[in-house]
């Protein structure tokens, strides 16, 4: 799990990023992205249950995603604000798909 002061947890952050951001999408999930150079980098991962009913599956997802996320934090741009949007097709994709996606995602 990402740190506390680096996750968005309001609905007005959510409402924000929705707002002022454009999203891109990847076969595995949607990246709605936010920069402003003034703030913090910070992210929220959103996995609904129709992803998955089982609450095991959702999870495994998200952390994940954190977990890629961690491992990447340094080649981020300051001031990065994004939400992961995930799809059906990310289930049953390993960890190393899933970084993949990221980075390229990121990066762009």
């Amino acid at each position: 799990m990402l740190k506390r002061e680096n996750r968005i947890r309001s609905k007005k952050e959510f409402a924000e990023i929705k707002e002022k951001g454009r999203i891109k999408y990847s076969p595995l999930f949607g990246y709605l992205v936010a920069n402003d150079e003034s703030l913090d980098k910070k992210f929220a991962v959103i996995v609904s249950k129709k992803i998955s009913k089982r609450a095991v599956d959702r999870n495994q997802i998200r952390r994940r995603i954190t977990e890629v996320l961690k491992k990447e934090w340094n080649n981020i741009p300051e001031g990065t604000r994004g939400i992961f949007l995930t799809k059906k097709e990310i289930l049953g994709k390993s960890l190393k798909d899933i970084e993949v996606e990221i980075v390229k995602i990121i990066k762009n």
